[in-house]
């Protein structure tokens, strides 16, 4: 996968993560944060809508959310209460090597099978927006290391 950003020349996506809707994520080089050599963009190509790639909205993802919940409220909220549970599992990528192989901290697809069935609501499957949601927290841990709760007051209450 392939991004031009801004004023720069075209990069190449340092891994891609294929979805079983044919879906890409690509994960590309960023330039941000205390550790720019490791920090990442999140991007991802849907073919079926269009040759471009594009960088995941958050208010899409949590607009889907609601389309899921208001059509399968139990099986949301659990898969919401999962979602929130990514935040505490997920840590800052610390290498090179780390970075190249983030996919290896990202949640198993058996995991999200429990949650298939809201793929029957919304524009986006349960695991584009988990695989999402998990680079976005390596992506936000690994740019401000220490800038978030540091002393392990997050808890979070899931609104229901």
């Amino acid at each position: 996968m392939e991004w031009k950003p801004k004023g720069k020349d075209k990069i190449n996506s340092l891994l891609e993560i294929p979805l079983q809707d044919n879906v890409k994520i690509g994960v590309f080089q960023g330039s941000k944060g205390q550790n720019p050599e490791l920090d990442i963009v999140v991007k991802y190509l849907d073919p079926s809508k269009s040759k471009k790639v594009r960088t995941p909205k958050h208010i899409h993802w949590v607009i889907d959310l609601l389309i899921k919940k208001e059509n399968h409220e139990t099986l949301t909220m659990e898969f919401i209460r999962y979602l929130r549970e990514i935040w505490d599992r997920l840590q800052p990528i610390k290498s090179k090597e780390e970075q190249l192989n983030i996919v290896n901290k990202l949640s198993n697809k058996k995991e999200l099978d429990k949650f298939k069935d809201l793929n029957n609501y919304g524009e986006y499957s349960v695991e584009f927006i988990t695989y999402v949601i998990e680079l976005f927290v390596i992506e936000e841990k690994t740019e401000a290391i220490n800038c978030f709760f540091p002393d392990k007051s997050h808890k979070a209450r899931i609104i229901s």
